[in-house]
């Protein structure tokens, strides 16, 4: 952000023309390009960009069965870029039996604490809701004599990964990346 914002006032006081068209014509025209008519605010991810001496805007979407990656010329609208990718398709899963065993939950030794509190404890450090997040994995391990819980999650295209101490309740360490999943 920071790297945008210098480039742009360069260009501002060199009295070269920012942008002509906004956020939505860009996405618009990318959209148009694509062929795709139109989809929900969250699946489209428009961010203003300089590029070769000219300022313009990185549109990426997906449509489901595949990945867009456009530039758009932030003056004229113009493409300058349009990347297709088909993203993987999975089989459908094999039939399930009809009584399906329950996932065991894991349990951490007595004086240490749950797995559901050290849940609690990452995503009140994240300012996160259960309902927010996705692709859910906690493992509990003794790591140089220190009881942790490693937790792992998805949210708002962020991937979380938490180490937490099981027996004081401390965060140990914490990650958060974009989730390459939308990139």
């Amino acid at each position: 952000m920071k790297k945008q914002t210098l480039l742009l006032g360069a260009a501002l006081a060199a009295g070269v023309a920012v942008a002509a068209i906004d956020r939505d014509a860009a996405a618009q025209a990318a959209l148009k390009h694509a062929g795709v008519a139109s989809l929900p605010a969250n699946a489209l991810l428009v961010t203003p960009d300089y590029d070769d001496g000219r300022a313009v805007y990185d549109v990426n979407f997906q449509d489901g069965k595949t990945k867009f990656d456009y530039e758009i010329d932030a003056n004229t609208g113009a493409v300058l870029k349009a990347e297709r990718k088909a993203l993987p398709t999975f089989a459908a899963p094999a039939p399930q039996p009809a009584v399906v065993p329950a996932t065991p939950v894991v349990q951490a030794p007595a004086g240490n604490i749950a797995e559901a509190e050290a849940k609690a404890i990452a995503l009140a450090q994240a300012g996160l809701a259960e309902g927010q997040i996705s692709r859910y994995r906690a493992k509990f391990e003794i790591d140089d004599g220190v009881p942790q819980w490693d937790l792992e999650f998805t949210a708002n295209k962020y991937k979380y990964e938490y180490t937490i101490n099981a027996a004081t309740r401390a965060i140990i360490d914490f990650e958060r990346e974009r989730d390459t999943w939308w990139d």
